[in-house]
């Protein structure tokens, strides 16, 4: 529960069904890493590492310090904003609503927004 509703869809559709879209993963490693919460790769690395049915270590591992910018890409600036990058899709606020139950009747105009 980070209170960004495109995060939590996110996390929540990878507990329940094992799998995320390949830019939910970037949207959601971004976020822990250096968009907003500035947490170590490797924690984000453990948690797919247990949920996704496709995981696969080196993958993972290499995915995760690339969009940390630990290792092999170092452009700091190119973020995936939590809030900015879902709105480019017609169907986020479907999305969110799909797996976050408590922004059933949200507006769309907010869904998105933490």
């Amino acid at each position: 529960k980070t209170g960004y509703p495109w995060i939590d869809a996110c996390m929540r559709q990878l507990i329940t069904e094992g799998w995320m879209h390949h830019l939910a993963r970037h949207a959601v490693a971004c976020f822990l890493t250096r968009g907003d919460l500035y947490i170590s790769w490797e924690q984000g690395q453990r948690v797919f590492e247990k949920y996704l049915i496709d995981a696969d270590w080196s993958l993972n591992a290499a995915n995760w310090m690339w969009l940390s910018c630990s290792a092999f890409f170092h452009q700091y600036f190119r973020v995936y904003s939590p809030i900015a990058f879902p709105k480019k899709y017609p169907n986020a606020a479907k999305f969110v609503r799909h797996y976050v139950h408590e922004l059933k009747e949200m507006p769309d105009a907010y869904i998105l927004e933490p």
